[in-house]
């Protein structure tokens, strides 16, 4: 037979309590330092900095090239300027396993081109997980394209 188990002798029941209270903010505390500690913590985006080839002319566009390696079925390649604003969702269709997805084309608005540069961040979606960086292998290069 299971004996119930004793509470620590505390001079009064309300030190308990918020011993345990202690223990458990403790506890908490530790576990969001394990995690920013282990890399849950960190950044969800590769971010990047690219020039332009040259600058632009009256009636030029610039464009971002994105070449795509082997993507995961069902995952799509986001990418957006630096403070946020989406240029462009890649999202391969019927490519077979283990075969690159292709070059895709994002037009580049004028207004988040500053001293011939442009910073974008590259994500890449997970089914049931959370967006993360793409590897090398599944983002292969990103480039700046001028065109008339």
């Amino acid at each position: 037979m299971d004996r119930p188990r004793k509470r620590p002798s505390c001079s009064r029941p309300s030190l308990w309590r918020r011993s345990k209270a202690a223990l458990r903010s403790a506890a908490a505390a530790l576990g969001l330092l394990a995690i920013l500690v282990l890399g849950g913590g960190s950044a969800v985006a590769q971010e990047l900095t690219l020039a332009l080839p040259r600058p632009l002319r009256p009636g030029e566009i610039a464009w971002l090239e994105v070449e795509l390696g082997p993507v995961g079925r069902g995952r799509e390649v986001i990418v957006a300027t630096a403070s946020g604003q989406t240029i462009g969702v890649i999202s391969p269709f019927a490519i077979r396993t283990g075969q690159d997805a292709g070059v895709y084309t994002l037009p580049l608005p004028e207004d988040v081109i500053a001293d011939g540069r442009v910073t974008v961040r590259v994500t890449i979606t997970q089914p049931g997980g959370a967006p993360r960086i793409p590897t090398g292998q599944e983002v292969r290069h990103v480039a700046v394209v001028v065109s008339p």
